[in-house]
């Protein structure tokens, strides 16, 4: 049977509007392709224009906004207003070598605050980081400068202050799950009576189990010609015990004790309701203390993580720091007054309230002179005195 007339103009109409369709969708492919093409072509064209050397820096910056409580036993209280400004770059020198300068405020080598105070006068800004690195192969660095701790840290751990950063030199090896590092860092120049060193070594394991994430490490830590030396800044030994026997000439008072730190640390991650919980625990012991004090330890928790918009996260830790446990002149500046001989708890929490901004709060309750006591005027001989200390802080990074 043949169709029928209607049929034949309905099969003609669909196919013209199908044509049409297809030559609607050829012109359209054609306008994107030219359309791409010039945007292309303007993005080589604004390539060409860019220094060849600007490709290879990455910038990156943070500023701190704290205010913050003081409140010591038989002592006024504080409070006052800190800033912390960070500002940097890494730098590409070849495939294989790279290097990074930071600069940043800073009131000594463990703080990098600047009190708001003295006549809205101009804050200083220094070095803080400078430093080259060399990785031959993918397992192992050379870092030369001064640098970030080229050692771990476990968890939440102030045993040693985050905002102190090693001049000297240092290796790194890492393989499957063991790791391992070999530093050499300078304390003290003099040229005369020889340098204050340290050198040390660090050997670890990190493993994931299951979902968990285990890591286990040890340290030693070898401080050179401190013993009877005055090696520490702006004349506080931050707690260490001092005498005035046996001092190298011009250096008295000076410490009664070498330190020769032997760690052992252990840290544990596992996701729990969709949120990141760690726990660590970090022991130290000073082989070389001449007195009974030569112990250190702490341990701690933390739950979630402020890093995406809404996130949250919050933590708390306990330390105590015997009196020549440690060299003080790299423990925290904050816990138990920024000096040894002191113990505590730390609660901490933090909320990300948009991208790269964060509100963090840190509570320390701590007690300080736990070994040796202090004398205060019309109270008498004081033994573990109160010490509190609160800070609030908004963090912005870039």
């Amino acid at each position: 049977e043949r169709p029928r007339a209607d049929e034949v103009s309905e099969l003609k109409a669909a196919v013209q509007a199908l044509q049409k369709r297809l030559d609607t969708l050829e012109s359209q492919a054609k306008s994107t392709e030219e359309t791409n093409d010039r945007q292309t072509d303007q993005i080589a064209q604004a390539k060409s224009t860019v220094p060849a050397w600007v490709p290879n820096f990455n910038f990156k910056g943070d500023l701190r906004y704290r205010n913050e409580n003081i409140d010591r036993e038989y002592a006024v209280g504080r409070n006052f207003d800190r800033i912390r400004v960070r500002a940097g770059f890494v730098a590409k020198v070849n495939d294989t070598v790279s290097t990074e300068l930071q600069l940043a405020s800073s009131e000594d080598p463990r703080s990098s605050n600047q009190a708001l105070t003295g006549g809205n006068t101009r804050k200083g800004v220094y070095i803080d980081l400078a430093y080259a690195q060399w990785k031959p192969h993918a397992d192992w660095k050379l870092t030369a400068g001064k640098m970030r701790y080229p050692w771990v840290r476990p968890g939440q751990s102030v045993l040693f202050d985050a905002d102190v950063n090693p001049e000297g030199l240092a290796v790194n090896f890492t393989r499957g799950p063991f790791f391992a590092s070999s530093f050499y860092t300078i304390l003290e120049e003099r040229s005369a009576l020889g340098e204050s060193t340290l050198f040390g070594g660090q050997l670890g394991w990190k493993q994931e189990i299951g979902a968990a994430t285990v890591t286990l490490g040890a340290s030693l830590f070898d401080f050179n010609s401190v013993q009877h030396r005055n090696a520490f800044y702006g004349g506080s030994s931050n707690g260490n015990t001092t005498t005035t026997v046996g001092c190298f000439p011009g250096q008295s008072p000076c410490l009664l004790n070498d330190y020769n730190l032997i760690e052992g640390f252990a840290e544990y991650s596992v996701p729990v309701a969709g949120r990141p919980l760690s726990l660590y625990a970090d022991y130290f012991r000073n082989d070389a203390a001449v007195n009974s004090l030569d112990t250190a330890y702490g341990a701690g928790i933390q739950y979630g993580r402020a890093s995406n918009p809404r996130t949250w996260e919050i933590g708390y830790f306990f330390q105590m720091v015997e009196k020549d446990a440690l060299n003080a002149q790299f423990i925290d500046s904050d816990f138990a007054g920024g000096a040894s001989d002191g113990k505590g708890g730390v609660f901490k929490a933090g909320y990300a309230v948009a991208r790269n901004w964060t509100l963090n709060l840190t509570y320390f309750m701590n007690k300080t002179n736990i070994d040796e006591p202090v004398t205060v005027a019309g109270v008498g001989s004081i033994r573990e005195r109160d010490y509190k200390r609160l800070q609030v802080d908004m963090n912005f990074k870039y």
